[in-house]
């Protein structure tokens, strides 16, 4: 089955305008991580435009950042960005065309941290390519070096899977240009454990017009003991479970954050 991922990484501005909420929660907690573990050589997965990347590259730590994304457009916007950051910024990152599933970079087995954020593992709709990205992030991994997953959890895992309609958000950009409203469908199939979502991205400019685009997006959703049991079966040892980025218990929150260590032997 061909599932749908592309169309929403098209409209690279659009993603970051509607990413600046996100952002606004998941940044703090990745600085937070990095301020905690202090890896020296990072790889993110799924690095997109640079979202997270550049903001903890802003920090005072010296650490190495890698980048890895398979989006041709996004690694184009990460790049860009880099273009106008300090050279203190450009000389700490790297970043690389690949897929997550089958990935062989030249630091392989020097990493101390790689981490996969804000739901980017629900791009991975089949077990192989589930295992295979766990496995391949193992053999980067220096002993000792932690991955960490942050996805949410299955919003509809029983009961009633009709398609639900939600006014998402209204967002303005920052010089007035236009406003930007977002709807979204969601229908949520239990036997795939798939997300089917549609998103309607409106523009309303300044000059009066305005224009549509219709983005389709398939996201697999992770059970928790699902998601522990990939980190398990490619040999890591799960060492934490948070809930969400304010660090609270698994229990209490609706997403998972989970720390997996690499054995020092």
């Amino acid at each position: 089955m061909k599932y749908k991922m592309e169309e929403y990484y098209q409209h690279v501005a659009d993603y970051e305008l509607v990413c600046q909420s996100q952002s606004e929660l998941d940044i703090p907690f990745w600085r937070e991580f990095i301020k905690r573990y202090e890896p020296t050589h990072v790889l993110e997965l799924a690095c997109g435009s640079g979202r997270i990347g550049i903001e903890l590259l802003r920090g005072s730590q010296t650490f190495h950042l890698e980048g890895l994304d398979i989006n041709e457009d996004m690694l184009a916007a990460y790049r860009e960005k880099l273009e106008h950051a300090p050279d203190a910024i450009k000389r700490r990152v790297s970043l690389h065309y690949g897929d997550m599933c089958h990935y062989d970079l030249e630091n392989k087995g020097q990493f101390d941290l790689i981490f996969l954020p804000f739901n980017s593992l629900g791009h991975l709709y089949e077990t192989r390519q589930q295992l295979d990205a766990f496995r391949t992030t193992y053999e980067h991994l220096a002993p000792g070096g932690r991955f960490v997953v942050d996805i949410y959890l299955p919003r509809n895992i029983s009961g009633d899977s009709s398609p639900q309609f939600y006014l998402d958000d209204v967002i303005e950009t920052a010089d007035g240009t236009y406003t930007l409203v977002v709807y979204s469908t969601h229908q949520y199939n239990r036997y795939e454990q798939i997300d089917h979502m549609t998103y309607i991205h409106e523009k309303f400019f300044a000059s009066g017009t305005n224009e549509r685009h219709l983005i389709r997006l398939d996201s697999r959703a992770f059970f928790p003991g699902e998601l522990q049991m990939l980190f398990q079966v490619a040999g890591f040892e799960v060492e934490g479970i948070y809930g969400g980025y304010a660090w609270q218990p698994f229990e209490r929150g609706t997403r998972q954050i989970v720390i997996g260590r690499k054995p020092d032997s």
